[in-house]
């Protein structure tokens, strides 16, 4: 009976639980410096200083104020440089579409010319 129990102990130990399973842990776990709440029922997140806390939050708070004063500075920026491509874009489709235009003009009238003189 105990090779019974001592199979049964290893093979819970190599086990991978489930996710749905409580598991019976320490509060707290430490990787490198940084320390993490261990309970399975909540998420795992380091334990912050309010110092910490405080850089975090004016950090988050700064980068969203960049990201907008980046965002309309680079659209005014790039509003005179987008116009100026849209510009020569329009341009070059005018020139392409003209000379499609007369090459189709052109076979269209060749082709009428050539069913009027076979008649």
């Amino acid at each position: 009976m105990p090779d019974r129990m001592r199979e049964a102990r290893l093979a819970a130990v190599d086990r991978v639980p489930t996710l749905t399973e409580v598991l019976d842990v320490d509060d707290q776990v430490l990787i490198g410096n940084a320390r993490f709440d261990a309970r399975p029922h909540q998420q795992l997140a380091p334990a912050l200083s309010v110092a910490d806390e405080l850089s975090a939050d004016v950090l988050f708070e700064l980068e969203q104020r960049i990201d907008s004063l980046f965002e309309s500075r680079l659209r005014e920026a790039l509003a005179p440089a987008l116009a100026r491509a849209a510009d020569g874009l329009i341009r070059e489709a005018r020139l392409e579409l003209s000379a499609a235009l007369r090459d189709l003009v052109d076979d269209a009238v060749t082709r009428a010319l050539e069913r009027r003189t076979h008649l």
